[in-house]
Order: C-alpha cells, then structure tokens, then sequence
C-alpha cells in the first residue's frame, strides 16, 4: 500500500496485520479525484478508525496541513506513528489518539474539520454507526465533507447531502457534505 498522488506520492505504508481492510487504491483515487473537483480537501482532517492512516495520509499529500488519526488498536497506532514520520518531518502536523472512535467524539473541544473520514470496521451495527457519523458531523466545518464507508450501502445522511456514491466490492463508499450554514 502507498501514497498515491501529491507530495508524497509513492511512499510505501505499513498496514497492521490484523484488523484492518485497507481502501483499494482504486476508490482512494476515485474518493480524492471526487473532492479535489469540488474545491479541494481543506486544512484539517479527522481519520476515524483510521488502520494505516492512508486515507488521512493521502489528504496530507495532496495539500491538507493537520491530521487528527484516532484508532483503538495499539498495533494501528504503532504502523501510524511509523508511516506518519516522513509527513510530519516534511512539516505536516499528525496527532496520534489510541482509543475508541466514540470516546474521542465524546471528549474532543479543538477547532473543526474540514474533511472527516469515517472507516468503521465491518460489522459495526447500524445504530452504532448511525451514532458515530451524527457526533462526527458536530466536529465537521460549515462546507466540511465526510467520506463514509461501509460494507453495506445503509447510510443515515441527517442533514448532510450526499454527492457521490461509489462502489467497490462489497464496500460502499459515500461522500457527504455539510451546509455552509
């Protein structure tokens, strides 16, 4: 797995061994070619669930400044600070939270994200999910994406309009947008 356009492109990832289902490189492509159409990816970016990091690392690549990745496996946060290194000593700010998605939706008060981008593992019940991406939208930026995937195509957009969903697989991908307010 690698970074596949920007400023880093080409550098390789480490992904933990267990626990993780890495986005193909295919709907990563499709994903970013999708926001840079609409204005770009923003400044700040939130990577829930985030494994290896290479969808919040590929948003740095191209041009975002600070990435906030949050994953509860102490084997993901080591392959993190490990793939995070090149990025951050090229200037860019990574924050590294070991602990539950939920928890750090409940406890974080920083400034908002431009761009949140939602990879729950497979399995996680739809009123689990449907929780997460409601607290997820607080943190988001007025005009702020969220990029939501899932193994089933069963979103719960709120008050978010859907711009574009993608398919890979069994993995179904969608990108959300906030109001600007």
């Amino acid at each position: 797995m690698r970074i596949i356009a920007g400023e880093y492109k080409g550098l390789e990832l480490q992904v933990p061994k267990i626990g993780t289902r890495p986005t193909t490189s295919k709907l990563k492509e499709s994903v970013f070619s999708s926001l840079e159409a609409r204005g770009g990816i923003g400044k700040r970016v939130l990577d829930l669930f985030a494994g290896s990091g290479a969808l919040g690392l590929e948003s740095l690549s191209r041009g975002a400044e600070e990435l906030f990745c949050v994953d509860s496996s102490r084997q993901a946060a080591k392959c993190l600070k490990s793939n995070s290194l090149p990025l951050q000593r090229g200037g860019k700010r990574v924050e590294i939270r070991c602990m539950k998605a939920e928890k750090f939706l409940e406890g974080y008060e920083g400034e908002k994200f431009d761009l949140i981008f939602l990879d729950p593992p497979y399995g996680m019940e739809g009123l689990n999910f449907e929780k997460v991406l409601s607290s997820s939208i607080n943190l988001l930026s007025p005009g702020g994406y969220i990029v939501a995937e899932r193994e089933k195509e069963d979103f719960y957009p709120f008050d978010l309009e859907t711009l574009k969903i993608m398919k890979s697989g069994s993995t179904a991908c969608e990108i959300l947008k906030k109001a600007k307010e």
